[in-house]
């Protein structure tokens, strides 16, 4: 996984820097994410959960290749996890999200909104664990004898989405949604507490870029 986590930020870094040249633009992003759990018990049988709703959001960094493409590289506080049916209990992650999209803008000549489409890897470093009981009382996922819950970290997912961009002037308006799919079973229990526990997630974000080079 050490590996991957550095071949993935060395792309990042030689994509962006290699086209120093382009419109560069760096903004500001947030909104609201969906996420859910594909949870499996060790006999593989789906377990049904409800979503958990909260804010995330971030900064993000666009190179421009051409009119059409770009490439953008984001920072993003992501919450995650689920809840239990009827709201009984929850499982509450925490994630910097590092995505690399490849941008597509759907030509639309001289008007000033521009549809987009995008697609890339994702690398979610966690940040905090926590398991919620019925009672509300919230506990550290490492906490106790035995451990409660752990987690592998980095997940690898792969986002989708599509959204509007706005032009004004050097500034930008960014309007987005897209969906990730973990593929990393981020379930660590020595007790087998599943078989597989995978993140999945919607966000719906509004973001504000300002160009920073011709």
């Amino acid at each position: 996984m050490r590996r991957v986590t550095f071949a993935f930020l060395t792309l990042c870094f030689l994509l962006l820097a290699g086209d120093v040249q382009a419109q560069v633009t760096l903004g500001l992003k947030g909104g609201l994410i969906i996420s859910g759990l594909d949870f499996e018990d060790s006999g593989g049988t789906s377990i049904d959960l409800d979503s958990r709703t909260s804010f995330g959001g971030g900064a993000y960094l666009q190179a421009g290749l051409g009119d059409v493409l770009a490439l953008q590289a984001e920072a993003l506080y992501a919450p995650g996890g689920a809840r239990g049916e009827g709201g009984d209990g929850a499982l509450e992650l925490t994630y910097i999200d590092v995505p690399l999209l490849l941008l597509f803008r759907v030509p639309a000549g001289d008007a000033s909104i521009w549809p987009i489409l995008y697609a890339g890897p994702v690398l979610s470093f966690e940040t905090s664990c926590r398991l919620k009981e019925d009672d509300g009382v919230s506990t550290d996922c490492g906490s106790g004898s035995g451990n409660l819950f752990q987690t592998n970290s980095p997940d690898v997912a792969g986002a989708i989405g599509g959204g509007l961009e706005v032009f004004m002037g050097r500034y930008t308006l960014q309007l987005d949604i897209r969906y990730s799919h973990g593929f990393v079973n981020i379930d660590d229990t020595e007790s087998g507490l599943a078989g597989s526990v995978k993140n999945r997630s919607w966000s719906f974000f509004l973001g504000l870029g300002r160009g920073l080079a011709p």
